[in-house]
């Protein structure tokens, strides 16, 4: 049923498309990489066509990344769409071999001649975080579809807690002169003034992950479409009110507790200010934030300090029946603590956002009926959209604000592990194909 709904829903808007444009259908999507960063662009009808795009995406590619979701609004979805038509998981050897060099260096040469600079800036990093490691290869995958970019310099903060190893990353690529850059801002309206010093330069930044420079409300925040070319990700609030409803309907009545990533981080707190307010009379939140303006749960995504937020919570708590967080590794790294503390996995509810096999195969494993996972998507996929919207931005077309990544909850069931995965710390809704995913992870 999910899978014959998005395909139907991507199918009728494959055919609107083409009924609106005088280009005709076209085939599947998908460029084939000739030498190293050459590409074949995208063919097909779609109303992004004339900036060189086609929105022909594969269905099948789009639920991957996805599930059964309704699209957002049009000019959203299209972007969406182009993003997904480039994504392949039949890449032959010299994309491979020159997608591992760019991941392995901080500047790489794309081989195609092109002027374009992309750039890249996590306030993560590819040996601290999994998630971050598998986004910056979809970026890097997404860029070389593009002959017009010839270059990729990318940087990585690590998680640094000093906000200005954050703003000279975006420093360091606006003097290097990259024509865009895309990343995700740990630190949020800590690194306004950098951001806003390139939008001076002339250089589009967005960020994906839904990673606002600060949210609307929050003094210093930074406005998309104004300060910064556009933001890509979920409708928090609707994220957090998912999470509510999982949590409302899981749990019922009890102590919950939620957690979040870096300190500061838009998409923590967006979400969960939507989500305490969501939370129905009987559920208590064993872990309030201080204030409106701040976060509950702080891990920073990062797994060593994981186990401790765990301990303190359940030490304190140990009749927790609900979680809600955005990492479901991060997920997995605290259930060694109910082992340690001697407190069973039963009778528990978790929200999730990502989808990594280590928790859902643990679960499987578990095989407790009273103990369930419900996941919306790990959104890897979002760096290529982030991608797309800057070079669709330097041809002229218009970028909305914001590019809304529609979500949808899921059950976790058995078929949700797969034993066979490359890396099991991978989310399963990546698009990086798993010879690739071999390369990066060989250690």
């Amino acid at each position: 049923m999910q899978r014959s709904r998005i395909m139907g829903v991507i199918a009728v808007l494959v055919l609107a498309a083409a009924a609106c444009t005088s280009g005709g259908g076209g085939g599947q999507a998908t460029p084939t990489a000739t030498t190293p960063g050459e590409t074949v662009s995208p063919t097909g009808a779609g109303p992004l066509a004339e900036f060189g795009e086609s929105t022909d995406a594969d269905p099948a590619l789009v639920e991957k990344a996805l599930g059964p979701v309704e699209p957002s609004d049009e000019a959203s979805w299209n972007i969406i769409l182009a993003a997904i038509a480039r994504a392949t998981q039949d890449v032959d050897q010299a994309t491979i071999d020159k997608a591992m060099e760019c991941f392995n260096n901080q500047e790489c040469d794309t081989g195609t001649g092109g002027s374009t600079v992309m750039g890249y800036a996590d306030g993560g990093g590819d040996t601290v975080n999994v998630w971050r490691a598998v986004s910056h290869m979809e970026a890097i995958l997404q860029a070389l579809t593009y002959p017009d970019i010839g270059t990729i310099v990318s940087t990585e903060a690590n998680f640094d807690p000093d906000p200005a190893v954050h703003a000279n990353d975006i420093r360091f690529l606006i003097s290097r002169g990259v024509s865009f850059i895309v990343g995700y801002p740990d630190m949020g309206v800590a690194i306004a003034d950098a951001i806003k010093e390139a939008d001076a330069a002339g250089i589009p930044y967005v960020p994906f992950s839904a990673g606002w420079v600060g949210l609307p409300d929050q003094p210093g925040a930074l406005v998309p479409g104004e300060d910064y070319l556009t933001v890509v990700g979920e409708d928090l609030c609707a994220l957090g009110e998912s999470f509510a409803e999982v949590l409302n309907t899981g749990v019922g009545g009890g102590d919950v507790a939620i957690l979040g990533g870096t300190p500061g981080n838009a998409l923590s707190l967006g979400w969960q200010r939507c989500a305490i307010g969501a939370l129905g009379s009987g559920v208590n939140l064993v872990n309030p934030p201080a204030n409106a303006d701040s976060t509950t749960g702080d891990t920073f995504w990062y797994d060593p300090v994981i186990p401790d937020v765990f301990r303190g919570l359940l030490t304190a708590n140990p009749d927790i029946r609900g979680w809600a967080y955005e990492y479901s590794d991060g997920m997995n790294t605290g259930l060694q603590v109910y082992e340690e503390l001697g407190i069973p996995v039963e009778n528990l509810t978790v929200a999730l956002r990502t989808d990594e096999q280590t928790l859902f195969c643990d679960w499987a494993e578990r095989n407790e009926p009273t103990y369930e996972i419900w996941y919306s998507a790990g959104g890897n996929f979002q760096s290529r959209v982030g991608v797309t919207a800057a070079m669709l931005s330097l041809k002229g077309a218009d970028v909305p604000a914001q590019v809304v990544v529609p979500h949808v909850m899921r059950k976790v069931t058995a078929a949700d592990c797969n034993p066979d995965r490359v890396n099991p710390f991978v989310s399963g809704t990546s698009l990086v194909p798993d010879e690739i995913l071999e390369l990066m992870f060989a250690a």
